[in-house]
Protein backbone atom coordinates (compact mmCIF):
# COMPACT_ATOMS: atom_id res chain seq x y z
CA UNK A 1 0.00 0.00 0.00
CA UNK A 2 1.46 3.26 -0.92
CA UNK A 3 1.88 6.09 1.50
CA UNK A 4 -0.74 8.29 1.53
CA UNK A 5 0.40 11.08 3.36
CA UNK A 6 3.55 13.65 2.98
CA UNK A 7 4.03 13.36 6.39
CA UNK A 8 3.54 10.80 8.86
CA UNK A 9 0.18 12.28 10.05
CA UNK A 10 -3.11 10.42 9.64
CA UNK A 11 -5.62 10.63 6.40
CA UNK A 12 -6.84 13.99 6.58
CA UNK A 13 -10.19 13.66 7.56
CA UNK A 14 -11.27 15.72 4.14
CA UNK A 15 -9.11 13.12 1.88
CA UNK A 16 -11.72 10.74 1.38
CA UNK A 17 -14.83 12.76 0.81
CA UNK A 18 -12.97 14.55 -1.59
CA UNK A 19 -11.42 10.80 -3.12
CA UNK A 20 -15.81 9.85 -3.34
CA UNK A 21 -16.33 13.02 -5.32
CA UNK A 22 -13.77 12.25 -7.67
CA UNK A 23 -14.81 8.90 -8.10
CA UNK A 24 -18.34 9.54 -8.32
CA UNK A 25 -17.29 12.15 -11.71
CA UNK A 26 -17.50 15.14 -9.06
CA UNK A 27 -14.02 16.38 -9.78
CA UNK A 28 -11.94 16.07 -12.85
CA UNK A 29 -8.44 15.14 -12.53
CA UNK A 30 -6.77 18.48 -12.11
CA UNK A 31 -8.79 19.45 -9.71
CA UNK A 32 -8.39 16.64 -7.62
CA UNK A 33 -4.57 16.45 -7.41
CA UNK A 34 -4.83 20.17 -6.61
CA UNK A 35 -7.12 19.60 -3.58
CA UNK A 36 -5.40 16.61 -2.26
CA UNK A 37 -2.25 18.21 -2.35
CA UNK A 38 -3.20 20.91 -0.37
CA UNK A 39 -4.04 18.74 2.19
CA UNK A 40 -0.83 17.37 2.07
CA UNK A 41 -1.73 13.44 0.73
CA UNK A 42 0.93 12.14 -1.52
CA UNK A 43 0.83 12.15 -5.03
CA UNK A 44 0.68 7.92 -4.68
CA UNK A 45 -2.06 8.60 -2.37
CA UNK A 46 -3.99 10.60 -4.20
CA UNK A 47 -3.67 7.80 -7.19
CA UNK A 48 -4.44 4.94 -4.82
CA UNK A 49 -7.69 6.57 -3.37
CA UNK A 50 -8.86 8.01 -6.40
CA UNK A 51 -8.36 4.15 -7.88
CA UNK A 52 -5.67 5.75 -10.68
CA UNK A 53 -3.37 3.62 -11.84
CA UNK A 54 0.29 5.01 -11.89
CA UNK A 55 2.01 5.20 -15.55
CA UNK A 56 4.89 3.31 -15.93
CA UNK A 57 8.29 4.57 -17.26
CA UNK A 58 9.19 3.60 -20.56
CA UNK A 59 12.87 2.55 -20.22
CA UNK A 60 15.11 4.85 -21.86
CA UNK A 61 19.15 4.72 -22.64
CA UNK A 62 19.96 8.94 -22.06
CA UNK A 63 23.29 9.42 -22.79
CA UNK A 64 25.45 11.86 -20.15
CA UNK A 65 26.77 14.59 -21.72
CA UNK A 66 26.54 17.77 -24.31
CA UNK A 67 25.62 21.53 -24.26
CA UNK A 68 21.95 22.31 -24.51
CA UNK A 69 21.60 25.15 -26.44
CA UNK A 70 17.90 27.01 -26.35
CA UNK A 71 16.45 30.31 -28.50
CA UNK A 72 14.53 32.25 -25.64
CA UNK A 73 14.22 35.95 -24.86
CA UNK A 74 16.63 36.96 -21.90
CA UNK A 75 15.26 39.02 -19.40
CA UNK A 76 17.67 41.04 -17.23
CA UNK A 77 18.06 39.32 -13.62
CA UNK A 78 16.48 40.91 -10.61
CA UNK A 79 15.39 39.86 -7.00
CA UNK A 80 13.59 37.17 -7.49
CA UNK A 81 10.59 37.87 -5.44
CA UNK A 82 9.89 40.81 -8.51
CA UNK A 83 10.33 38.36 -11.21
CA UNK A 84 8.09 39.22 -13.44
CA UNK A 85 8.72 36.70 -16.46
CA UNK A 86 9.10 32.81 -16.15
CA UNK A 87 11.94 33.55 -18.78
CA UNK A 88 13.98 34.80 -15.65
CA UNK A 89 13.44 31.80 -13.66
CA UNK A 90 14.24 29.54 -16.34
CA UNK A 91 18.18 30.17 -16.26
CA UNK A 92 18.27 30.86 -12.35
CA UNK A 93 15.55 27.63 -11.58
CA UNK A 94 18.74 25.40 -12.83
CA UNK A 95 21.01 26.49 -10.30
CA UNK A 96 18.36 27.56 -7.27
CA UNK A 97 15.51 25.50 -6.63
CA UNK A 98 11.73 25.94 -5.24
CA UNK A 99 10.03 24.28 -2.41
CA UNK A 100 7.23 22.66 -4.44
CA UNK A 101 7.24 21.59 -8.21
CA UNK A 102 4.10 22.23 -10.19
CA UNK A 103 4.66 19.06 -13.00
CA UNK A 104 3.62 18.88 -16.33
CA UNK A 105 1.14 15.83 -15.27
CA UNK A 106 -0.14 18.59 -13.02
CA UNK A 107 0.58 17.15 -9.90
CA UNK A 108 2.54 18.67 -6.93
CA UNK A 109 5.83 17.11 -5.91
CA UNK A 110 7.48 17.91 -2.84
CA UNK A 111 11.22 19.20 -3.80
CA UNK A 112 13.15 21.24 -1.56
CA UNK A 113 10.45 20.15 0.85
CA UNK A 114 10.03 16.75 1.57
CA UNK A 115 6.19 17.13 3.00
CA UNK A 116 3.61 19.14 4.39
CA UNK A 117 0.49 18.86 6.24
CA UNK A 118 -2.44 20.79 7.10
CA UNK A 119 -4.59 21.10 10.35
CA UNK A 120 -7.72 19.88 10.36
CA UNK A 121 -9.68 23.43 10.25
CA UNK A 122 -6.67 24.30 7.38
CA UNK A 123 -5.52 26.95 9.61
CA UNK A 124 -2.24 25.61 10.08
CA UNK A 125 0.36 24.57 7.77
CA UNK A 126 3.05 22.70 8.94
CA UNK A 127 6.59 22.18 6.41
CA UNK A 128 8.86 19.66 6.33
CA UNK A 129 12.09 20.54 5.30
CA UNK A 130 14.20 17.77 3.03
CA UNK A 131 17.17 16.82 5.58
CA UNK A 132 20.58 15.94 3.60
CA UNK A 133 20.56 19.17 1.38
CA UNK A 134 23.76 21.35 1.39
CA UNK A 135 24.63 25.19 -0.28
CA UNK A 136 27.47 24.80 -2.75
CA UNK A 137 29.32 27.01 -0.02
CA UNK A 138 29.44 23.87 2.44
CA UNK A 139 26.17 25.27 4.45
CA UNK A 140 23.19 23.07 5.64
CA UNK A 141 19.95 23.47 3.77
CA UNK A 142 17.71 23.69 6.59
CA UNK A 143 14.51 25.32 7.94
CA UNK A 144 16.64 29.03 8.51
CA UNK A 145 16.78 29.35 5.13
CA UNK A 146 13.07 28.89 4.49
CA UNK A 147 12.28 31.14 6.72
CA UNK A 148 14.44 33.54 5.58
CA UNK A 149 12.53 33.25 1.97
CA UNK A 150 9.16 33.44 3.88
CA UNK A 151 9.68 36.49 5.67
CA UNK A 152 11.26 38.31 2.76
CA UNK A 153 8.12 37.20 0.46
CA UNK A 154 5.97 39.04 3.03
CA UNK A 155 7.32 41.87 2.73
CA UNK A 156 4.40 43.94 0.82
CA UNK A 157 6.04 47.14 1.21
CA UNK A 158 9.10 46.03 -1.26
CA UNK A 159 8.88 47.02 -4.96
CA UNK A 160 7.77 44.54 -7.21
CA UNK A 161 7.20 42.29 -4.60
CA UNK A 162 4.49 39.94 -6.04
CA UNK A 163 4.94 37.05 -3.88
CA UNK A 164 3.51 39.25 -0.87
CA UNK A 165 -0.24 38.52 -2.95
CA UNK A 166 -0.01 34.74 -2.79
CA UNK A 167 1.22 34.65 1.32
CA UNK A 168 -2.03 37.41 2.63
CA UNK A 169 -2.69 34.67 5.27
CA UNK A 170 0.33 35.28 6.64
CA UNK A 171 1.02 38.89 6.62
CA UNK A 172 -0.07 42.02 9.36
CA UNK A 173 -2.20 44.22 6.84
CA UNK A 174 -1.16 47.38 9.70
CA UNK A 175 2.69 46.59 8.95
CA UNK A 176 2.43 44.88 5.43
CA UNK A 177 5.06 42.47 6.52
CA UNK A 178 4.76 38.61 8.48
CA UNK A 179 2.50 38.86 11.51
CA UNK A 180 4.89 38.13 14.63
CA UNK A 181 2.94 34.50 14.96
CA UNK A 182 2.75 33.62 11.88
CA UNK A 183 6.15 31.97 10.90
CA UNK A 184 7.13 29.93 14.11
CA UNK A 185 10.70 27.60 13.01
CA UNK A 186 10.26 24.27 15.44
CA UNK A 187 13.23 23.23 14.70
CA UNK A 188 16.24 22.31 11.87
CA UNK A 189 13.75 21.04 9.50
CA UNK A 190 10.29 22.08 10.42
CA UNK A 191 7.90 25.08 10.17
CA UNK A 192 4.83 25.74 11.43
CA UNK A 193 2.44 28.50 9.43
CA UNK A 194 -0.37 30.04 11.34
CA UNK A 195 -3.11 31.09 9.00
CA UNK A 196 -5.18 34.47 9.40
CA UNK A 197 -7.49 32.27 7.61
CA UNK A 198 -7.75 28.63 5.56
CA UNK A 199 -5.76 29.27 2.48
CA UNK A 200 -6.62 27.08 -0.19
CA UNK A 201 -3.68 28.31 -2.83
CA UNK A 202 -0.82 28.38 -0.52
CA UNK A 203 1.04 25.49 -1.25
CA UNK A 204 0.09 26.04 -5.19
CA UNK A 205 1.81 29.53 -4.47
CA UNK A 206 5.19 27.82 -3.51
CA UNK A 207 5.42 26.48 -6.92
CA UNK A 208 4.88 29.85 -9.13
CA UNK A 209 8.05 31.25 -10.54
CA UNK A 210 9.02 34.25 -8.44
CA UNK A 211 9.11 31.71 -5.04
CA UNK A 212 13.13 31.03 -5.67
CA UNK A 213 14.50 29.63 -2.87
CA UNK A 214 17.61 31.62 -1.85
CA UNK A 215 20.19 31.24 0.91
CA UNK A 216 19.30 33.04 4.19
CA UNK A 217 23.09 35.26 3.59
CA UNK A 218 20.77 36.71 0.32
CA UNK A 219 20.24 40.73 0.57
CA UNK A 220 18.40 41.76 -2.85
CA UNK A 221 21.32 41.70 -5.06
CA UNK A 222 20.37 42.05 -9.04
CA UNK A 223 24.02 40.88 -9.95
CA UNK A 224 23.05 37.26 -10.77
CA UNK A 225 26.71 36.56 -10.32
CA UNK A 226 26.51 37.64 -6.42
CA UNK A 227 23.08 36.13 -5.98
CA UNK A 228 23.25 33.24 -7.61
CA UNK A 229 26.66 32.06 -6.44
CA UNK A 230 25.69 30.21 -3.30
CA UNK A 231 22.87 27.48 -4.62
CA UNK A 232 21.08 24.15 -4.43
CA UNK A 233 20.47 22.79 -7.76
CA UNK A 234 22.56 20.61 -10.34
CA UNK A 235 24.14 23.94 -11.75
CA UNK A 236 26.36 27.26 -11.58
CA UNK A 237 26.09 30.17 -13.13
CA UNK A 238 28.58 31.18 -16.20
CA UNK A 239 26.78 34.17 -17.65
CA UNK A 240 23.76 36.28 -17.75
CA UNK A 241 23.56 39.11 -20.29
CA UNK A 242 19.67 40.98 -20.68
CA UNK A 243 18.61 40.27 -24.18
CA UNK A 244 22.05 38.67 -24.96
CA UNK A 245 22.55 35.06 -23.38
CA UNK A 246 23.16 33.29 -20.56
CA UNK A 247 24.93 30.29 -19.39
CA UNK A 248 24.83 27.62 -16.69
CA UNK A 249 26.97 24.52 -16.26
CA UNK A 250 26.93 21.52 -14.38
CA UNK A 251 28.71 21.73 -10.96
CA UNK A 252 31.56 19.33 -10.25
CA UNK A 253 30.09 17.93 -7.00
CA UNK A 254 26.89 15.09 -6.87
CA UNK A 255 23.52 17.06 -6.94
CA UNK A 256 20.82 15.72 -4.27
CA UNK A 257 18.56 15.05 -6.50
CA UNK A 258 20.58 12.50 -8.49
CA UNK A 259 22.60 12.75 -12.14
CA UNK A 260 22.25 16.12 -14.42
CA UNK A 261 23.23 14.39 -17.44
CA UNK A 262 23.82 18.00 -19.49
CA UNK A 263 27.31 19.41 -19.23
CA UNK A 264 25.41 22.53 -19.01
CA UNK A 265 22.33 24.90 -21.02
CA UNK A 266 22.97 28.29 -23.17
CA UNK A 267 20.46 30.52 -23.57
CA UNK A 268 20.69 32.76 -26.82
CA UNK A 269 17.88 35.49 -26.93
CA UNK A 270 17.13 36.05 -31.07
CA UNK A 271 14.38 38.66 -30.40
CA UNK A 272 11.34 38.77 -31.59
CA UNK A 273 11.35 37.78 -35.32
CA UNK A 274 10.52 34.24 -35.41
CA UNK A 275 12.57 33.85 -38.67
CA UNK A 276 15.75 34.31 -37.10
CA UNK A 277 15.21 31.82 -34.93
CA UNK A 278 13.95 29.05 -37.16
CA UNK A 279 17.88 29.81 -39.25
CA UNK A 280 19.60 29.45 -35.74
CA UNK A 281 17.19 25.56 -35.93
CA UNK A 282 18.37 25.22 -39.58
CA UNK A 283 22.13 25.99 -39.27
CA UNK A 284 22.26 23.31 -35.94
CA UNK A 285 23.06 26.71 -33.60
CA UNK A 286 19.88 25.83 -31.45
CA UNK A 287 18.92 22.76 -29.93
CA UNK A 288 15.13 23.74 -28.14
CA UNK A 289 13.61 26.84 -27.58
CA UNK A 290 11.10 28.80 -25.16
CA UNK A 291 8.09 28.48 -27.03
CA UNK A 292 6.77 28.13 -30.62
CA UNK A 293 3.68 30.58 -31.38
CA UNK A 294 0.81 28.43 -32.95
CA UNK A 295 1.06 30.15 -36.24
CA UNK A 296 4.75 28.88 -36.31
CA UNK A 297 3.81 25.30 -35.90
CA UNK A 298 3.84 24.63 -39.68
CA UNK A 299 7.17 26.00 -39.91
CA UNK A 300 8.77 24.42 -37.20
CA UNK A 301 7.31 21.11 -38.97
CA UNK A 302 9.19 22.55 -42.72
CA UNK A 303 12.29 22.37 -40.78
CA UNK A 304 12.37 19.04 -39.49
CA UNK A 305 11.49 20.06 -36.10
CA UNK A 306 9.15 17.89 -33.26
CA UNK A 307 6.56 19.87 -31.44
CA UNK A 308 5.67 19.28 -27.90
CA UNK A 309 2.17 20.78 -27.26
CA UNK A 310 0.30 20.83 -23.57
CA UNK A 311 -3.77 22.16 -22.93
CA UNK A 312 -3.11 25.21 -20.49
CA UNK A 313 -4.42 28.08 -18.75
CA UNK A 314 -2.14 30.39 -20.44
CA UNK A 315 -3.72 33.55 -21.74
CA UNK A 316 -3.77 37.50 -23.84
CA UNK A 317 -5.21 39.78 -21.43
CA UNK A 318 -6.39 43.31 -23.45
CA UNK A 319 -6.98 45.42 -20.27
CA UNK A 320 -7.67 48.97 -19.10
CA UNK A 321 -5.64 50.91 -16.53
CA UNK A 322 -8.06 52.79 -14.90
CA UNK A 323 -6.34 55.60 -13.73
CA UNK A 324 -6.28 56.88 -17.24
CA UNK A 325 -9.34 58.70 -18.28
CA UNK A 326 -11.85 57.49 -20.13
CA UNK A 327 -10.90 54.38 -18.69
CA UNK A 328 -12.15 54.82 -15.37
CA UNK A 329 -15.65 54.88 -16.81
CA UNK A 330 -16.84 51.67 -16.72
CA UNK A 331 -19.19 52.27 -19.99
CA UNK A 332 -15.78 52.95 -22.10
CA UNK A 333 -14.71 49.74 -20.77
CA UNK A 334 -17.53 47.65 -21.52
CA UNK A 335 -17.99 49.08 -24.84
CA UNK A 336 -14.80 48.06 -26.13
CA UNK A 337 -15.56 44.60 -24.79
CA UNK A 338 -18.67 44.25 -26.07
CA UNK A 339 -17.50 45.17 -29.95
CA UNK A 340 -15.04 42.28 -29.90
CA UNK A 341 -16.14 38.69 -30.55
CA UNK A 342 -13.77 36.30 -28.49
CA UNK A 343 -14.31 33.38 -30.75
CA UNK A 344 -12.92 35.51 -33.65
CA UNK A 345 -9.54 36.54 -31.84
CA UNK A 346 -9.13 32.72 -31.15
CA UNK A 347 -9.42 31.95 -34.90
CA UNK A 348 -7.34 35.21 -36.25
CA UNK A 349 -4.66 35.42 -33.08
CA UNK A 350 -3.64 31.68 -32.54
CA UNK A 351 -5.34 29.56 -35.57
CA UNK A 352 -8.12 28.04 -32.90
CA UNK A 353 -5.42 26.38 -30.93
CA UNK A 354 -7.39 26.71 -27.84
CA UNK A 355 -10.17 27.28 -26.30
CA UNK A 356 -12.75 30.46 -26.33
CA UNK A 357 -12.77 32.39 -22.92
CA UNK A 358 -15.25 34.68 -21.15
CA UNK A 359 -13.48 38.03 -20.15
CA UNK A 360 -13.36 36.61 -16.43
CA UNK A 361 -9.57 35.34 -16.04
CA UNK A 362 -11.49 31.98 -14.66
CA UNK A 363 -10.52 28.59 -16.59
CA UNK A 364 -12.36 25.48 -16.76
CA UNK A 365 -8.81 23.88 -15.93
CA UNK A 366 -9.27 25.44 -12.51
CA UNK A 367 -11.01 23.55 -9.69
CA UNK A 368 -12.90 26.01 -8.75
CA UNK A 369 -14.73 27.41 -12.32
CA UNK A 370 -17.97 28.38 -12.61
CA UNK A 371 -19.99 28.46 -15.75
CA UNK A 372 -21.62 31.55 -15.65
CA UNK A 373 -22.31 31.85 -19.50
CA UNK A 374 -20.23 32.92 -22.50
CA UNK A 375 -19.13 36.76 -23.39
CA UNK A 376 -21.73 37.42 -26.38
CA UNK A 377 -20.84 40.38 -28.66
CA UNK A 378 -23.02 43.20 -29.15
CA UNK A 379 -22.57 45.96 -31.38
CA UNK A 380 -25.58 47.57 -30.84
CA UNK A 381 -25.00 47.76 -26.72
CA UNK A 382 -21.40 48.94 -27.42
CA UNK A 383 -21.70 52.45 -29.50
CA UNK A 384 -24.78 53.08 -27.08
CA UNK A 385 -22.48 52.46 -23.78
CA UNK A 386 -19.85 54.82 -26.03
CA UNK A 387 -22.65 57.42 -26.71
CA UNK A 388 -23.99 57.76 -23.31
CA UNK A 389 -20.60 57.81 -21.90
CA UNK A 390 -19.72 61.04 -24.12
CA UNK A 391 -17.00 59.40 -25.68
CA UNK A 392 -18.21 58.32 -29.57
CA UNK A 393 -14.97 60.02 -30.98
CA UNK A 394 -12.95 59.10 -28.63
CA UNK A 395 -9.41 56.98 -30.23
CA UNK A 396 -8.82 53.94 -28.31
CA UNK A 397 -5.00 53.18 -28.92
CA UNK A 398 -4.20 49.73 -28.01
CA UNK A 399 -0.15 48.74 -26.98
CA UNK A 400 1.54 45.86 -27.93
CA UNK A 401 4.57 44.14 -27.82
CA UNK A 402 6.04 42.75 -30.83
CA UNK A 403 6.04 38.76 -30.27
CA UNK A 404 3.65 37.11 -33.17
CA UNK A 405 0.45 36.36 -30.97
CA UNK A 406 0.58 39.11 -28.95
CA UNK A 407 0.50 41.35 -31.97
CA UNK A 408 -1.99 39.23 -33.51
CA UNK A 409 -4.33 38.94 -31.10
CA UNK A 410 -4.14 42.95 -30.80
CA UNK A 411 -4.63 43.18 -33.91
CA UNK A 412 -7.37 40.94 -34.49
CA UNK A 413 -9.15 42.86 -31.19
CA UNK A 414 -8.57 46.44 -32.93
CA UNK A 415 -9.98 45.09 -36.14
CA UNK A 416 -12.90 43.87 -33.85
CA UNK A 417 -13.20 47.07 -32.56
CA UNK A 418 -13.02 49.36 -35.66
CA UNK A 419 -15.36 46.45 -37.52
CA UNK A 420 -17.99 47.78 -34.62
CA UNK A 421 -17.66 51.47 -35.23
CA UNK A 422 -15.21 52.43 -32.79
CA UNK A 423 -11.78 53.90 -33.56
CA UNK A 424 -8.67 52.52 -32.93
CA UNK A 425 -5.06 53.22 -33.08
CA UNK A 426 -2.67 49.73 -32.81
CA UNK A 427 1.04 50.64 -31.10
CA UNK A 428 3.81 47.86 -31.59
CA UNK A 429 6.15 48.32 -29.50
CA UNK A 430 9.66 45.87 -28.97
CA UNK A 431 9.34 43.32 -26.56
CA UNK A 432 12.24 45.04 -24.53
CA UNK A 433 10.85 48.19 -24.42
CA UNK A 434 7.06 47.16 -23.57
CA UNK A 435 8.54 44.85 -20.50
CA UNK A 436 10.43 47.66 -18.98
CA UNK A 437 6.89 49.48 -18.52
CA UNK A 438 4.24 46.69 -18.91
CA UNK A 439 2.23 47.65 -16.02
CA UNK A 440 1.52 51.61 -16.53
CA UNK A 441 0.02 51.57 -20.21
CA UNK A 442 -3.11 52.55 -20.69
CA UNK A 443 -4.90 49.88 -22.54
CA UNK A 444 -2.16 47.17 -23.90
CA UNK A 445 -2.04 43.21 -24.29
CA UNK A 446 -0.31 41.39 -21.65
CA UNK A 447 0.32 37.36 -21.22
CA UNK A 448 -0.61 35.39 -18.08
CA UNK A 449 0.56 31.81 -17.79
CA UNK A 450 -1.64 29.66 -16.18
CA UNK A 451 -1.88 28.67 -12.42
CA UNK A 452 -3.15 26.12 -10.52
CA UNK A 453 -6.17 27.42 -9.12
CA UNK A 454 -8.28 30.65 -10.26
CA UNK A 455 -8.01 32.03 -6.72
CA UNK A 456 -4.53 32.62 -7.40
CA UNK A 457 -4.61 34.37 -10.51
CA UNK A 458 -7.71 37.02 -9.29
CA UNK A 459 -5.70 37.69 -6.14
CA UNK A 460 -2.41 38.73 -8.16
CA UNK A 461 -3.68 40.59 -11.26
CA UNK A 462 -7.17 42.08 -9.82
CA UNK A 463 -7.14 42.43 -6.31
CA UNK A 464 -6.90 45.87 -4.52
CA UNK A 465 -2.96 46.88 -4.88
CA UNK A 466 -1.32 43.43 -5.97
CA UNK A 467 2.22 44.12 -7.76
CA UNK A 468 0.78 42.48 -10.84
CA UNK A 469 -2.73 44.43 -10.67
CA UNK A 470 -2.19 46.17 -14.18
CA UNK A 471 -5.25 47.17 -14.59
CA UNK A 472 -4.86 49.27 -10.78
CA UNK A 473 -8.96 47.65 -10.87
CA UNK A 474 -10.04 48.35 -7.11
CA UNK A 475 -13.38 47.08 -6.12
CA UNK A 476 -14.17 46.58 -2.28
CA UNK A 477 -16.88 43.57 -2.95
CA UNK A 478 -14.71 41.56 -5.67
CA UNK A 479 -11.95 41.84 -2.80
CA UNK A 480 -14.05 40.68 0.01
CA UNK A 481 -15.63 37.63 -2.49
CA UNK A 482 -12.00 37.13 -3.47
CA UNK A 483 -11.19 36.42 0.40
CA UNK A 484 -13.95 34.08 1.23
CA UNK A 485 -12.71 32.26 -1.94
CA UNK A 486 -9.16 31.64 -0.37
CA UNK A 487 -10.44 30.59 2.80
CA UNK A 488 -13.15 27.89 1.58
CA UNK A 489 -11.84 24.42 0.97
CA UNK A 490 -14.92 23.01 0.04
CA UNK A 491 -14.51 23.23 -3.46
CA UNK A 492 -18.52 23.32 -4.65
CA UNK A 493 -18.63 25.99 -1.96
CA UNK A 494 -16.19 28.48 -3.83
CA UNK A 495 -17.37 27.45 -7.10
CA UNK A 496 -20.69 29.61 -5.49
CA UNK A 497 -18.29 32.20 -4.53
CA UNK A 498 -16.22 32.31 -7.86
CA UNK A 499 -19.65 32.36 -10.14
CA UNK A 500 -20.23 36.06 -8.57
CA UNK A 501 -16.26 36.78 -8.40
CA UNK A 502 -16.42 35.53 -12.26
CA UNK A 503 -19.54 37.95 -13.17
CA UNK A 504 -18.15 41.07 -11.33
CA UNK A 505 -14.66 40.99 -13.37
CA UNK A 506 -17.03 40.60 -16.34
CA UNK A 507 -19.62 43.63 -15.98
CA UNK A 508 -16.59 46.34 -14.49
CA UNK A 509 -15.04 46.02 -18.42
CA UNK A 510 -11.61 46.11 -17.05
CA UNK A 511 -10.47 42.91 -19.79
CA UNK A 512 -10.85 41.44 -23.13
CA UNK A 513 -9.88 38.05 -22.21
CA UNK A 514 -10.43 36.25 -25.28
CA UNK A 515 -9.01 32.71 -24.99
CA UNK A 516 -7.04 30.18 -23.52
CA UNK A 517 -4.19 28.52 -25.72
CA UNK A 518 -1.93 25.48 -25.71
CA UNK A 519 1.37 26.14 -25.65
CA UNK A 520 4.36 24.67 -28.04
CA UNK A 521 8.53 24.08 -27.45
CA UNK A 522 10.27 22.69 -30.90
CA UNK A 523 13.38 20.81 -30.94
CA UNK A 524 15.55 19.04 -33.02
CA UNK A 525 15.84 15.31 -33.58
CA UNK A 526 17.93 13.53 -30.92
CA UNK A 527 17.26 15.59 -28.28
CA UNK A 528 14.96 14.44 -25.43
CA UNK A 529 13.18 15.72 -21.97
CA UNK A 530 12.46 19.32 -23.41
CA UNK A 531 8.49 18.68 -23.73
CA UNK A 532 6.48 22.03 -22.86
CA UNK A 533 5.36 22.57 -19.46
CA UNK A 534 1.87 24.08 -18.78
CA UNK A 535 3.33 27.42 -16.95
CA UNK A 536 6.31 27.75 -19.80
CA UNK A 537 9.15 26.32 -16.79
CA UNK A 538 12.26 24.55 -18.42
CA UNK A 539 12.46 21.27 -16.33
CA UNK A 540 16.25 19.92 -17.71
CA UNK A 541 17.11 17.45 -14.97
CA UNK A 542 16.12 14.40 -17.55
CA UNK A 543 16.81 16.34 -21.07
CA UNK A 544 19.76 14.81 -22.88
CA UNK A 545 21.41 14.63 -26.57
CA UNK A 546 22.11 11.95 -28.75
CA UNK A 547 24.90 13.74 -30.23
Amino acid sequence: MPSLMLTDRSLHPQAEPVASDFRKGFLNRREYLAIMAGLGVSTAGSLALGGMATTPARAQEPKRGGVLRVAMQVKPFRDPRSFDGVEMSNVARQCNEYLVRWNRDFTFEPWLLEGWEASDDARQLTLKVRPGIEWSNGDAFDAGDVVHNLVRWCDASAPGNSVASRLRSLIDPDTNRARSDAIEQVDDHTIKLNLAYPDVSLIAGFTDYPCLIMHRSYDGSTDPLDALAITTGPCELVAWEGSTRAEVRRKPTAWWKGDFLLDGIIWVDYGADPNTMFSAFESEEVDTNHETSADLLLQAEAVGLSNSEIQTANTVVARFNVMNPPYDDVRVRRAAQLAVDNGAILTLAIDGRGSVAENHHVSPIHQEYADVGPHIRDVAASKALLSEAGQSKFEFELISADDDFYRLTADAIAAQMREAGLSVKRTVLPASTFWNDWNKFPFSCTEWLGRPLGVQVLSLAYRTGAAWNESAYSDQEFDDLLDKAVATPDVEERRDLMAKIERKLRDSGIIIQPYWRSVYRSFRPGVHGCEQHQALEQHFESAWIED
